[in-house]
């Protein structure tokens, strides 16, 4: 009987223990955020352009870019290859909207969204970096 419970001990805690590590938790956590300085995967929204240029603006326009926050917004698509290569497969009015992590998760582009982001005018484009949205309250 104490071997018993003995062995069950050895074999169970070392399993009780991992689940019980915050790392386990901090991993799961890590694979669902997005970093809005890397350029999207999906191929409809890069398209035909380069992914290594849309990666930098993407940090650029977050390293110069001003704060800016738009309200029930729809994201119109646009088909036009910027010269600069960047991938903006959206526009808000003038703006481009840089092809990144975050703009792949929103799942309706028709849809009314609140975005938060930062915007940099670059060679008389303007470049619409998002770093977090929201469905709009209608």
């Amino acid at each position: 009987m104490l071997r018993t419970a003995v062995l069950s001990f050895a074999i169970l805690y070392p399993a009780a223990a991992a689940l019980a590590c915050p790392g386990h938790e901090q991993a799961q956590l890590a694979s669902v955020q997005a970093d809005a300085t890397r350029c999207a995967k999906k191929a409809s929204l890069v398209g035909e352009n380069c992914s290594y240029s849309t990666g930098m603006m993407a940090q650029r326009v977050h390293a110069e870019g001003k704060d800016t926050t738009l309200a029930s917004v729809h994201l119109a698509k646009q088909d036009e290859m910027l010269a600069s290569h960047v991938a903006a497969p959206y526009q808000v009015g003038d703006m481009y909207v840089i092809a990144n992590e975050i703009v792949e998760q929103i799942s309706d582009p028709s849809a009314s969204l609140a975005l938060s982001g930062k915007v940099l005018e670059v060679d008389g484009v303007k470049y619409l970096l998002v770093t977090s949205f929201k469905q709009a309250s209608t």
